[in-house]
């Protein structure tokens, strides 16, 4: 049996938004009408999407956002979602008076990213100018819990359906930004590393790549492969990003041609599944992130299908478009470098709605939660775990996905990364016990 929408106008906006709540999360089969007459009639679940009473029926007085076809400046108030439920499951002669799913679509479509001025020194969208920062709700998954609110609201209305249980997903990604600190550098480069170490007051950095020079010892801090890949020996869907564009000021990566770095990624590529890095300088630059595609899928033997953004450098809808003229099919790029929580507010995967174009992409974006630089900046190692295993309870709870982003180096304990060597394999552990229960 469908679920019957009512809305006086349907716009690609209206479709996708209410595909994605209530066929993609609540598993409903839809249908959306434009005719009062037929939602009147209609003896399944329904709901009105306009300014239109209807008896039997969850009523939802539209914000204006989803009937638009241009971006303009907007604003929403982000109401009491624990009162959600109490506004919903209303007399049918009532309306809601909080729109879910213009809210929703404002949040996953990042409508504010389109209409908010200035970007850090990389171009990127920056957490403070987020509603989710300014309302300080940037650790709470508020459409997932919206959604759940809905939810209750359909199973008291309408007790006879069946709503999709949703099930937590935990996916750790390393990303692969520069796949050893010493080994396969090259003697030049090594010296210009002790200088930099030297300028920087990193001594033991200095005296360890100076023994590896010297062929004292072969020790790499960056080489944490096999450690790795015992932490996520219970995780096969976790997914390594590998940089593999030309050495650039911010691309600095063994070139994925060498011997070397060929035999680390097929021994990843045994394992897991290889998704890919486009460099600092191919960001919205078609030609080049194929070209990245081609050099790894070579070397991998595998469908190179997913992405995450080196810098995370995002430009919307641009990168994204991108990704879709390659064959990209997932991109994790969805998140903060110097905060945790959810960027788009949610912690389902969704497909990318771009607003320039007013159109559904075959392009699936999975935000990610967490990144190590994120914690390293904001917390010690206990705190990072106590963190990090909260924010996944939270996931947890309303039955979405959790996604790490971490680092060969992060395992190291060189440099920042000292007292952290553990913080991933606690970290892991502790999700996957949640993962559990």
């Amino acid at each position: 049996m469908d679920f019957l929408i009512y809305a006086p106008t349907v716009t690609p906006r209206i479709q996708y938004t209410f595909n994605h709540i209530l066929s993609n999360m609540l598993g409903f089969s839809i249908a959306i009408t434009q005719q009062l007459d037929e939602l009147n009639q209609y003896m399944g679940p329904k709901l009105s999407y306009s300014q239109n009473k209807a008896s039997n029926c969850i009523n939802i007085t539209p914000h204006k956002l989803l009937f638009e076809n241009k971006i303009i400046k907007q604003s929403f108030a982000i109401p009491n979602y624990e009162s959600l439920t109490k506004q919903l499951i209303s007399s049918d002669t009532e309306y809601v008076s909080f729109d879910l799913f213009a809210a929703t679509f404002f949040l996953i479509s990042r409508y504010e990213e389109y209409i908010t001025e200035g970007t850090d020194i990389h171009g990127r969208f920056e957490v403070h100018n987020s509603l989710a920062h300014k309302h300080r709700v940037l650790n709470i998954p508020l459409v997932d819990i919206w959604v759940g609110e809905l939810a209750k609201a359909i199973e008291e209305k309408f007790p006879y359906v069946l709503i999709a249980k949703r099930k937590f997903e935990f996916i750790p990604t390393i990303d692969i930004d520069n796949a050893y600190a010493y080994k396969h550098k090259g003697i030049g480069h090594n010296v210009l590393a002790l200088a930099n170490s030297i300028r920087k007051g990193r001594i033991c950095d200095f005296t360890n790549r100076l023994r590896f020079m010297l062929g004292i010892n072969s020790y790499d801090p960056y080489d944490t492969y096999q450690k790795i890949f015992r932490v996520l020996r219970l995780n096969p869907n976790a997914v390594w990003f590998i940089l593999g564009g030309k050495r650039t000021r911010y691309d600095r990566n063994i070139n994925v041609t060498k011997g070397a770095m060929q035999l680390l990624l097929k021994e990843i590529a045994s394992r897991f599944e290889i998704g890919v890095h486009p460099s600092y300088a191919s960001n919205s630059n078609a030609s080049s992130v194929g070209e990245e595609i081609s050099l790894l899928t070579a070397c991998c033997k595998q469908d190179i299908l997913k992405s995450r953004q080196h810098f995370l450098k995002l430009s919307l809808p641009e990168t994204y478009r991108t990704l879709v003229e390659v064959g990209i099919k997932e991109d994790y790029t969805m998140g903060y470098p110097n905060a945790i929580g959810f960027r788009a507010s949610t912690c389902t995967p969704f497909n990318f709605y771009d607003l320039k174009s007013e159109k559904e992409l075959s392009l699936r974006v999975v935000p990610f939660q967490v990144m190590d630089r994120a914690l390293l900046g904001a917390f010690d190692p206990d705190q990072a775990v106590d963190t990090t295993l909260k924010l996944a309870r939270t996931v947890s709870e309303v039955g979405g996905t959790f996604v790490t982003t971490w680092h060969n180096e992060s395992l190291s304990g060189a440099n920042e990364w000292k007292g952290w060597e553990d913080v991933f394999e606690r970290i892991v552990n502790g999700i996957n016990q949640i993962g559990n229960t």
